[in-house]
C-alpha cells in the first residue's frame, strides 16, 4: 500500500495522489505554523488584532515579494487568483463598447468574472483562440500576433494566463507584455506559477496575481496581487477598509475579524523545500518534472497515450482519445475516486483529458497504479 510521510504530509494512504495542481496539499510543518498563528491569536484576540496583526502581515507581505523577487510596496496579499482577478477588473475602469481580451484556454472562474464585469456596464469579452494542435506544441510568436492583432483603443484589458490551468500551457506572457507596450493594459493570471517559474512576475503587466497554496506550500486561501504604478491608487479590496487612508499595499491588510492564520503562515511555506526536503523550489521542480516525464513515459508504453509537450513545470495533459463535457470528465473523476486514483480529467475543445500535477510526494509507482487502473477500463 502506498504510504506517505507521516512528518511532512496528511495524505490519504493507498491513494496516488497526481492532482496537487487543483489545491495543492499543505505540508504538516506549515499546517503547525498555521495553527501555532491561531494560538497566538486566541489567547489575547483584543491584543492581536489590535497590536500584533498588521506587522505580522507586514512580515508575511515581505516574504513573499523576497519569493517573487517584487518591491513589497507592490504587492498585497489576497484569498486566491479569482478574487485578485476581480479587484484587477474593478479597477480598470471598464465601460459600455469597451473589450476585455481572453484566450479560449482562460480558466473558467476567471472568464465568468470578465463576462460578468463586461455585462454589467455593455461591454464584451473578445476570445483569442489557441492553436488546435496546441497538445503537440505551441508557437509562441503565433500567439502573441494573435492577441495584438485583436486590440483596438477599445480594449480595456487583456488577460492571459501564465500557465494554463486546464491545458497546463505555459503561455508567452512577457512576450504579449511587451508587444503590447501602452496599447492595452494586461493582467496575467499566474495562478499556478508561484513555486513553478522563477521570478514570475511580469515587468510592464499592469496586475499580475499567483496562488500560494498549489505550489508554494501555503495553506489555503493566499496569494499575491502585484499591481503595477499607474493602478496602485485605483485598486480597492472587497470591502471596504479602515485602512484605507494608508494607501496600497495596507489598505488590503486588515478587512475586518478574519482568520489571517494562512497569511501568517507563509514565511514557514515557502521555507519548507529547504528546511524538510533539502530541495530549493528550483531543484524540487527538476524533480517534479523528471518524475512526472517517467510516469508520462509508462502511460504512452503500456497505454499508447500521447502526452502535451514538456514546458519544464510538473503538469501535463494526456488526451483520452474520448469525447465529453463537464459532466462526462466529473464521472470519469469519480470512477478514478473509486479505485484509489486522484486526477483531474477536463474537457477541452470537446475531448477529454488527464491533467497530471506532481508535488514532492509523488513516485513512479503512483503512475503504475493510474496505467493500471486505465487498462482495466473500468475508468
Amino acid at each position: 500500500m502506498r504510504r506517505y510521510d507521516e512528518r511532512l504530509w496528511g495524505l490519504e494512504h493507498g491513494v496516488a495522489h497526481l492532482n496537487h495542481g487543483s489545491y495543492g496539499a499543505v505540508p504538516v510543518p506549515v499546517l503547525e505554523a498555521q495553527a501555532v498563528a491561531a494560538r497566538e491569536m486566541e489567547r489575547s484576540p483584543e491584543r492581536f488584532y489590535r497590536e500584533r496583526l498588521r506587522p505580522a502581515l507586514a512580515a508575511a507581505r515581505s516574504a513573499v515579494a523576497g519569493f517573487l523577487g517584487v518591491d513589497p510596496e507592490a504587492i498585497a496579499l489576497v484569498e486566491n487568483a479569482t478574487v485578485g482577478v476581480q479587484i484587477a477588473l474593478d479597477a480598470i475602469g471598464l465601460r459600455r463598447g469597451h473589450e476585455i481580451v481572453v484566450t479560449d484556454h482562460a480558466y473558467p472562474w476567471v472568464r465568468a468574472a470578465a463576462e460578468r464585469a463586461c455585462a454589467r456596464v455593455g461591454a464584451r469579452v473578445r476570445v483569442v483562440p489557441l492553436p488546435t494542435d496546441w497538445l503537440g506544441g505551441l508557437d509562441g510568436s503565433t500567439l502573441v500576433d494573435a492577441i495584438v492583432g485583436v486590440v483596438t483603443p477599445r480594449t480595456a484589458l487583456v488577460l492571459v494566463d501564465q500557465i494554463t490551468s486546464g491545458s497546463a500551457l505555459v503561455l508567452p506572457v512577457r512576450e504579449v507584455v511587451r508587444a503590447l507596450g501602452d496599447a492595452a493594459p494586461v493582467l496575467v493570471d499566474g495562478a499556478h506559477a508561484p513555486g513553478l517559474i522563477d521570478a514570475p512576475v511580469v515587468d510592464g503587466a499592469a496586475f499580475w496575481v499567483g496562488n500560494l497554496h498549489k505550489w508554494a506550500f501555503a495553506p489555503r486561501t493566499a496569494a499575491a496581487l502585484v499591481v503595477g504604478p499607474r493602478y496602485r491608487a485605483r485598486v480597492r479590496p472587497p470591502v471596504a477598509s479602515a485602512d484605507a487612508a494608508s494607501g496600497f499595499p495596507r489598505t488590503f491588510d486588515y478587512l475586518g475579524t478574519q482568520d489571517p492564520s494562512a497569511l501568517l503562515a507563509l514565511p514557514d511555506a515557502l521555507g519548507f523545500p529547504s528546511a524538510h526536503l533539502g530541495l530549493d523550489f528550483a531543484a524540487l521542480r527538476a524533480r517534479n518534472v523528471s518524475v512526472l516525464a517517467a510516469g508520462l513515459d509508462v502511460l504512452a508504453a503500456r497505454l499508447g497515450l500521447r502526452a502535451s509537450g514538456d514546458h519544464g513545470v510538473p503538469m501535463r495533459v494526456v488526451a483520452l482519445g474520448a469525447e465529453g463535457d463537464g459532466a462526462v470528465a466529473q464521472a470519469w473523476m469519480q470512477r478514478l475516486w473509486a479505485q484509489g486514483v486522484e486526477v483531474a480529467v477536463v474537457p477541452i475543445d470537446g475531448e477529454l483529458h488527464l491533467r497530471l500535477s506532481c508535488q514532492a510526494y509523488v513516485e513512479a509507482e503512483d503512475f503504475e497504479l493510474l496505467a493500471e487502473v486505465l487498462e482495466g477500463g473500468s475508468a
